[in-house]
């Protein structure tokens, strides 16, 4: 056990130096892409990743509360990136979906990342790459996709 012990630690560590990195990716996408925070084009992300969302489901997945999700919808919301409607079979829920400008920076930001990832993964065997997400599983957000 104390092998397994020090090796999750290894990789805890691993995990948040790379999270670290990728959120100073996305401040300074952010900022380039005129988004306003990190967070809000995180949302961007996530509602290109799955599509329209339910901003209850869309605070669920973050994490976070329904106000502070429905604030983050409201700056997006007035930079034309996202729009809210009502759901056509529950009038008290509001459905967040990206507009045609909002899904091109969500893509911008998308191949940034991904080019952030390639060049921390260069010049490892593809074997290696593939068993490392093997490993780590589905991507949790695709996960809960209904």
């Amino acid at each position: 056990m104390g092998e397994h012990s020090a090796t999750v630690g290894r990789l805890a560590a691993v995990i948040a130096h790379l999270q670290t990195d990728l959120n100073r990716i996305d401040r300074l996408a952010a900022i380039v892409l005129d988004v306003g925070s990190a967070e809000d084009l995180q949302v961007l992300r996530m509602l290109e990743l799955v599509g329209s969302l339910r901003v209850g489901e869309l605070a669920r997945r973050r994490g976070s509360s329904v106000a502070t999700v429905s604030a983050r919808i409201d700056r997006l919301e007035k930079r034309n990136l996202v729009t809210r409607r009502r759901h056509p079979d529950d009038r008290r829920a509001v459905i967040a979906s990206l507009t045609p400008n909002g899904a091109e920076l969500a893509a911008q930001s998308r191949r940034w990342r991904e080019e952030s990832i390639a060049a921390i993964a260069e010049g490892y065997p593809v074997e290696d790459l593939e068993r490392l997400a093997g490993a780590l599983g589905d991507d949790p957000v695709l996960r809960h996709h209904s």
